[in-house]
């Protein structure tokens, strides 16, 4: 009953809210009750709760990782300044048709890690090969064992990998199949998902989305059907859009049917709504961002990944005009080797800063919305999730501001965004439950997790050094594709590079 729930007083820190002042955030004592926010305000009567000193802490909603994939959290560190197709030849097969035990544990260390950071939300758009319950279930157990949210999204497509390179009959046989030549049914994979939503339906920790993989990679059946699934279930939909130079080229080239645009193929096919979100948008026109503006559509954005991965820049400053909603997200750990969104914070803003010379707006605390209530948007989780409110599920960190990231303190919205990294977190709420406490991980033993981890390790490495070994005569035909991509004038620049490199835009 709901007078029996379990209650616990966060008492005397200060509370940020989005509504409220996000420089010097109110005193306030926070009142849990089971898994939801009770009550927020001054010296609220203890009424036989455990109570919790926060004096001299910031509280701080827990921040939703809106774009990651759990499937290659082993991969981190193993790669550096490669583009997006080339590091697709050594992750593809590290992901593929491993052992249980290892996709429990990959999925344990990017939580323990999101954890960590104050990510207590992650959307993990999770590429499972073969795509089974076996598999599946592991993974959603994993997140229950270690009291992790989150919002989850196999990856559905029917046309191979192979798809993600532009001049595909340019590479020889071989070199095509070390990406993927094998086609999918896409009805086996959306019945897949629509049982497995029923005989798991989300709860708890558990939320469910659609992931189509790119518009590259899916028929207009696949495109139709995810549609239709989101809308039977009420659910969010996330696909990787315009991540690379390449991929704009191939909507120009091969979707002339849509003006050459994924968005419009996307929205031929019923996909372009509020229910879509577009992962990394590097490459999107302005014509298309009114388009998904218009359409309540959004992006989320992942520029550190982006970055390391030679993509480009997101254009934030034209989005932010056209009125798209935006979220954040930390991608792979083989892409930006880190779950921590306060750097994807820093990143918007200082990436809005060098998009235009002139002063412009204080983002700080737009920043904090994005990563924290535009996460929850994308998968219409915004009245539940994101914010501190009475109602809301109890997801937020304890920031100790004894840390020397708080000295001098003088603005909560900045030193958040530009100045914490993590490092002051000592309790991270989950649900209504701590799964950090003082620092320490309440819901699992990190050091067996780490003696499991390392002894994988041991058979893992030699395994991608023979993927990196026989991935070597593919390179030179990668790079010819790679600068046809960068020699063909598109009319957009999304990147900062050498002078004169090539004919094409920078």
């Amino acid at each position: 009953m709901e007078g029996d729930e379990k209650r616990v007083l966060f008492k005397g820190g200060l509370v940020y809210q989005h509504d409220g002042d996000v420089h010097h955030p109110r005193l306030a004592d926070i009142m849990v009750a089971g898994n939801k926010i009770l009550k927020i305000g001054s010296d609220l009567p203890e009424g036989g709760a455990e109570v919790i000193d926060v004096r001299d802490h910031l509280i701080v909603p827990g921040m939703i990782n809106a774009h990651y994939h759990s499937h290659d959290t082993l991969c981190r560190g193993l790669f550096e300044e490669m583009p997006l197709e080339y590091w697709l030849l050594y992750t593809l097969p590290m992901g593929a048709n491993r052992t249980k035990e290892e996709v429990r544990l990959r999925t344990l260390v990017g939580a323990l890690e999101s954890m960590r950071c104050g990510i207590t939300t992650v959307q993990d758009m999770l590429g499972l090969i073969p795509l089974t319950e076996e598999y599946l279930d592991v993974v959603v157990d994993a997140y229950h064992e270690i009291g992790e949210r989150v919002i989850f999204s196999p990856m559905v497509f029917d046309i191979p990998a192979i798809g993600m390179i532009r001049s595909r009959d340019e590479l020889p046989d071989n070199i095509q199949k070390m990406l993927g030549t094998e086609a999918l049914d896409a009805k086996s994979q959306l019945d897949f998902l629509d049982h497995q939503m029923k005989r798991r339906p989300a709860s708890g920790l558990l939320n469910w989305a659609i992931g189509p993989f790119a518009p590259q990679r899916c028929t207009p059946n696949l495109i139709e059907g995810c549609a239709d699934l989101a809308d039977a279930h009420d659910l969010g939909v996330y696909i990787h859009t315009y991540e690379t130079r390449a991929q704009i080229l191939m909507a120009r080239e091969k979707y002339g049917a849509y003006d050459g645009s994924f968005i419009r193929y996307m929205q031929a096919h019923g996909l372009l709504n509020h229910r879509l979100n577009i992962a990394h948008s590097v490459w999107l026109s302005r014509e298309e961002m009114d388009l998904m503006a218009a359409a309540d559509a959004g992006a989320v954005l992942c520029h550190n990944s982006n970055m390391k991965l030679k993509s480009g820049v997101s254009p934030i400053l034209d989005m932010r005009a056209a009125g798209m909603r935006v979220g954040l997200g930390c991608d792979n750990c083989s892409g930006s080797d880190v779950q921590n969104m306060f750097q994807a914070m820093k990143s918007y803003c200082m990436l809005a800063a060098i998009s235009d010379p002139l002063p412009g707006d204080n983002l700080s605390h737009e920043a904090l919305k994005n990563a924290t209530l535009g996460g929850a948007r994308t998968a219409l989780l915004h009245e539940e999730l994101g914010a501190l409110k009475e109602g809301y599920k109890a997801d937020f960190m304890t920031i100790d501001m004894k840390d020397v990231a708080w000295l001098p303190f003088n603005s909560a919205a900045r030193q958040l965004v530009y100045t914490e990294t993590g490092r002051s977190i000592d309790n991270v709420v989950i649900d209504g439950r701590l799964v950090i406490r003082d620092k320490e991980c309440t819901t699992i033993n990190e050091e067996d997790l780490r003696s499991e981890v390392e002894d994988l390790m041991t058979s893992f490495i030699p395994e991608f050094e023979n993927v990196r070994a026989s991935r070597e005569e593919a390179l030179p035909h990668m790079l010819k594709a790679h600068n046809n991509v960068w020699s063909t004038h598109i009319g957009l620049r999304r990147f900062i590079a050498r002078t004169n490199y090539g004919d094409g835009d920078l």
